[in-house]
């Protein structure tokens, strides 16, 4: 992919986190929100490790979140820094059974079927019918610009997609304030060789489904000219078998990966409970979770990077413009490096 490329810790304690949110969105989407809650999390951070993978999926604990995006290219008050940030969430289904072979996908809270995939596989054209295999499936969302102008800041430097359960694919929400333009990860209508996406599998991926990974593209503003791009993911040590356990399944459909080489880890236990969340991520180094890259025309050292949050835990302290961050549950940023 070119440039630079670095890897950050970012991997499955629980804390309760009461959700601090100032006021909480297709072809592609140009992003120009209020949420609140309680919940706990997952965590595989240990003595030697004390990050480790912190995330906010767990079977077991279905709360309203958000994704949050960042361009503060021109923020930093060097307009002629700008770039635009075009980002496609590819989303897949979050959490593994414990049998992912029998082509049902069964909540492993309520041990109910959830995914019927055998005796309805047509309604899971993207989900299960490219590979028959109940998990490692992908689908993208419309791609989503933020433009990087430093005003206003909300849909421009700053963007907050939300949802009340799992994974925002149905509907936007009333334009709000973290995002004015109700955006949402539309799989709707993906492009080719993916499928239209049908109401139950929008339903299903509402409910058990999340962003695994994005393709992104940094822009010339002026030209639409794409300066860099590449995929990036959460970072996560799957080779910990203290947390993580091989499915034997091979994530499908990866952009710029050879098929059946990259393979899907779930997790096996949490510090928190010492607990399985179930939680399914990529292999370690299926994609880089940070990538820094230099503008071949100015000079300028940019960083793409990416982090999830236990249970919505953000220990930075406030965002860009003083903002809360006390709901966030994974942040992906530009910035100037």
């Amino acid at each position: 992919m070119g440039g630079v490329i670095a890897l950050t810790l970012t991997a499955c304690t629980t804390d309760s986190v009461f959700y601090d949110v100032d006021n909480p969105n297709n072809s592609s989407q140009t992003a120009n929100g209020n949420n609140g809650g309680m919940t706990t999390n997952s965590y595989t951070g240990d003595a030697a490790n004390p990050d480790g993978y912190g995330s906010h999926w767990d079977i077991f604990r279905h709360v309203e979140m958000y994704y949050h995006y960042e361009n503060t290219t021109e923020y930093s008050g060097t307009p002629a820094t700008r770039l635009e940030f075009v980002v496609t969430p590819y989303i897949g289904l979050a959490y593994s059974d414990n049998d992912v072979n029998d082509d049902t996908f069964f909540d492993m809270s309520s041990s109910l079927p959830e995914g019927d995939f055998i005796n309805m596989a047509s309604q899971y054209p993207n989900m299960f019918l490219p590979t028959d295999n109940e998990i490692g499936n992908f689908v993208p969302a419309n791609p989503i610009t933020i433009s990087g102008l430093a005003t206003p800041l909300w849909g421009n430097t700053a963007l907050r997609v939300f949802s009340l359960d799992h994974c925002h694919v149905i509907g936007p929400l009333a334009p709000v304030y973290h995002n004015p333009n109700g955006i949402f990860f539309d799989i709707s209508s993906p492009p080719v060789p993916y499928q239209t996406s049908t109401t139950l599998e929008q339903d299903f991926l509402s409910k058990y489904g999340k962003v695994f990974f994005y393709y992104w593209e940094a822009r010339d503003p002026a030209t639409f000219a794409v300066i860099h791009s590449g995929y990036v993911t959460p970072y996560c040590d799957t080779n910990r078998a203290t947390y993580w356990q091989d499915t034997n399944v091979p994530a499908s459909n990866l952009p710029g990966i050879a098929s059946g080489t990259a393979r899907l880890y779930e997790n096996i236990r949490c510090n928190d409970t010492n607990n399985p969340s179930h939680e399914l991520v990529l292999e370690t180094d299926t994609y880089p979770s940070e990538t820094v890259f230099t503008h071949p025309g100015t000079g300028e050292e940019y960083r793409v990077s990416i982090e999830t949050f236990r249970s919505g835990y953000y220990p930075y302290g406030p965002g860009v413009g003083g903002i809360s961050m006390g709901g966030t549950i994974s942040t992906l940023k530009l910035e100037l490096n």
